[in-house]
């Protein structure tokens, strides 16, 4: 865990989302404490505040349908997400795993570790972002293979040319227009698909 992730805890909007009793107001100090601009909510909203980073979500049995709507209201990605939880049982860990919660704080709800599931929690949400990140970035470099493969086999089809000349062809129009290449190739493919009802009616 690096510093540099222990520092910006410290710029994180977090939302308790808990009763204002004794330990809620111990919780939200303890944030503040380390550094984390924090706001308290109760009951469960029926939607998170602008901008919300983390939240300290309480689980409890009585505002289940509350809790659950507002987890349906989550924007994409959802905010690093930490349960409160008082006991173990089936309800609460349905209802836990739904959230999506990267850490759990147990109650009675005490200082030490509280740091330590913040910064988890957090390290793990960023870590999940970059694969997301990464893995649409895959996807779409397979989609403009498969694009390029197609608008090449359509030249190839079309003007007898061999698979180097329709790719070699493709890459100096991109050039002549300063346009990528899968621009070309996606004009290729809309050009084909326009031109094929037409040859069928021939």
């Amino acid at each position: 865990m690096s510093f540099a992730l222990l520092r910006d805890l410290r710029d994180l909007k977090v939302l308790v989302i808990h009763p204002w009793t004794s330990e809620g107001e111990f919780l939200v100090d303890h944030l503040r404490r380390i550094g984390c601009t924090v706001s308290c909510l109760w009951p469960v909203p029926p939607e998170l505040p602008h901008g919300t980073d983390v939240v300290f979500l309480a689980m409890e049995d009585e505002a289940r349908p509350e809790i659950e709507r507002l987890l349906k209201s989550f924007p994409n990605p959802a905010p690093t997400m930490l349960a409160i939880v008082g006991y173990e049982n089936p309800s609460t860990l349905q209802i836990v795993l739904e959230s999506g919660a990267l850490a759990i704080v147990e109650r009675p709800i005490k200082p030490f570790g509280l740091l330590t599931n913040l910064a988890i929690a957090r390290n793990l949400w960023l870590e999940r972002q970059k694969l997301v990140k990464e893995a649409r970035k895959y996807k779409r470099k397979v989609m403009g293979d498969q694009k390029l493969a197609r608008a090449k086999a359509i030249l190839m089809a079309n003007r007898g040319t061999s698979e180097n000349e329709a790719y070699r062809e493709m890459r100096e129009q991109a050039m002549a227009r300063r346009v990528p290449i899968d621009e070309i190739a996606n004009s290729i493919i809309n050009a084909e698909q326009l031109l094929r009802p037409s040859q069928k009616h021939d």
